[in-house]
């Protein structure tokens, strides 16, 4: 037996939100897509400079 009413929680700020929504402002929806779009960045960032690392390694090895 439940007494709070069904509802779910917001995806940024993890407040109480009506069932069936994401977010409970504009502003978390934002700052959400903000935050995801700089960890993008930074994960492209990474995996490039990892790539170019591993490719230096391997003609170091085999010119080497």
């Amino acid at each position: 037996m439940s007494l709070l009413p069904e509802h779910s929680h917001c995806i940024h700020c993890d407040d109480p939100v009506d069932a069936g929504q994401e977010y409970c402002s504009e502003e978390c929806r934002e700052n959400h897509e903000n935050e995801a779009r700089k960890e993008r960045t930074r994960n492209m960032i990474f995996f490039g400079l990892a790539a170019i690392i591993l490719i230096a390694i391997a003609l170091t090895v085999t010119l080497g």
